[in-house]
């Protein structure tokens, strides 16, 4: 009996392409053989993962603004939303709670799954492609289940650093394994790093290595040049699926994670160095309010489209009224100022916030900037480099800040000396609405902020790991943790 999979098709355009991509999602079910009959079928395949992850369920919302934002303590603790209750106090036994983590576990693994067919498939069909088809498909594939797997890694087990035998997670590498073994977390990172690596050497011809997308810009008739909708949905095309640049930097991440410091700043490197991306220029935001770029899309290295995440932000953090009744923000942000230092030359307070209101996925009224949700940006590889020197180099950790602060605040005044605390205030300026600064305290074991009682919750892994599904403990014979 032929496999069938389901595919939300949205179709990818041929990657040396400089058309818009379409906009509208269709479900199709297809044969699998016939899907992939074409090279065109894998783009869509791959297309259909990308449409997958950004969704609200995942990283368009619960992943990033809501739930991992709301455990980093942007918001404030005494005035989100009852139906958040359990959430702010890591009560993961609430049947809410572990439902949402058990729908973020099936969807991540389910995702993982699509990514192993087309793996599968590429090796099936290796004949109908080209080997620069063949590889792009594999490189492309390789990185989203390594992205996913770090992810479930940095959800569902504890720091590699301080538990390296403690179990990490199932790594699927096989489509249609229903029960794939359970690693330990240094096995987890070693498979992580592997499927990179790999990743790295099939995307060495990347169609990104020929182009520097920020440059990507529309001609007018007087021989002058203007950005618009279409240049963007060009550039686009390169960030907005996992790329060269994007593997080097979820090896930065993973080297990081393990303790390789040196290894991680490499990789970093690599990527600042590339020439491919570049951090905020402030002309690129001195426009009018319609048409700013607040999303800073030029330093994204790997971000998913998805036009509906200022309708998603709105939702959560916009207090409206309605027939003169007043529904409050189900996450409001709290201490704003304070996170800013009530700095308004700094870029992502003035243009991050309006009156206290959360703007950043709001899209410009001209529709040049699609909606996306930065998976990987420019900024965290001079954080990452910051953070990974600090102890045996606080001089290039101090020029690394010093570089991304430039590059967000007018008329910086550079710091002088740097301090842990120095990189962690960075880092929550720089992550709002993105769910990477709970992962920051993870790594570090650091007492969790918020929260009613004084001085936040002591670090425990009862709070930083989330609980396996009830599902995969009975089907999966798993230990309960």
């Amino acid at each position: 009996m032929r496999k069938k999979i389901y595919i939300f098709v949205v179709l990818l355009l041929s990657l040396s392409s400089c058309n818009s991509w379409l906009d509208v999602e269709l479900e199709n079910k297809v044969d699998d053989d016939k899907l992939f009959s074409s090279a065109q079928g894998f783009k869509e395949a791959l297309a259909g993962v990308y449409s997958e992850m950004s969704k609200s369920s995942l990283y368009g919302q619960s992943l990033t603004m809501e739930y991992l934002d709301l455990f980093a303590s942007y918001y404030s603790y005494t005035g989100v939303a009852s139906t958040y209750e359990y959430w702010k106090d890591y009560n993961y036994e609430n049947s809410g709670v572990k439902s949402s983590i058990a729908s973020i576990w099936q969807r991540l693994y389910h995702n993982i799954g699509q990514a192993n067919s087309i793996l599968e498939w590429a090796d099936k069909k290796a004949s109908i492609l080209t080997e620069e088809e063949y590889n792009q498909f594999r490189g492309e594939a390789l990185g989203l289940r390594a992205y996913m797997h770090f992810d479930l890694y940095r959800l569902f087990a504890p720091d590699v650093k301080r538990l390296p035998k403690a179990d990490g997670i199932p790594y699927n590498k096989q489509f249609g394994v229903s029960l794939p073994p359970m690693y330990s977390c240094e096995e987890t990172i070693q498979l992580i790093i592997n499927d990179l690596l790999e990743a790295e050497r099939c995307l060495a011809n990347d169609p990104i290595t020929k182009v520097v997308p920020y440059e990507i810009v529309s001609v007018k008739e007087d021989g002058g040049t203007i950005i618009d909708a279409d240049a963007k949905d060009a550039a686009d095309q390169y960030v907005a699926r996992i790329n060269l640049y994007a593997v080097k930097a979820m090896l930065a991440r993973a080297y990081q994670a393990r303790g390789e410091y040196t290894k991680a700043i490499e990789k970093a490197n690599e990527v600042i160095n590339s020439g491919k991306f570049r951090l905020l220029e402030f002309s690129s935001i001195d426009q009018s309010e319609t048409s700013v770029d607040k999303l800073f899309s030029d330093e994204h290295v790997f971000a998913l489209r998805n036009r509906e995440l200022g309708n998603y932000s709105t939702a959560l953090h916009h207090t409206k009224v309605s027939g003169g009744v007043t529904s409050f923000a189900p996450l409001p942000f709290d201490n704003v100022a304070s996170m800013y230092e009530s700095n308004n030359d700094d870029v992502r307070y003035a243009k991050w916030f309006d009156l206290g209101s959360f703007t950043k996925f709001l899209s410009d009224s001209t529709n040049v900037y699609y909606p996306k949700m930065a998976m990987i940006k420019l900024s965290e590889m001079y954080l990452l480099v910051a953070e990974c020197s600090y102890h045996k180099n606080p001089a290039q950790s101090l020029k690394s800040i010093n570089e991304l602060r430039n590059h967000r605040i007018r008329n910086n005044q550079e710091w002088t000396s740097i301090t842990q605390s120095y990189i962690f205030d960075e880092m929550k300026r720089e992550y709002v609405g993105e769910g990477q600064m709970w992962y920051v305290y993870k790594r570090y074991n650091l007492n969790l902020p918020g929260n009613n009682i004084s001085g936040g919750i002591m670090a425990d892994d009862k709070y930083y790991v989330f609980p396996l599904p009830d599902a995969e403990i009975e089907d999966g014979r798993r230990n309960q943790r």
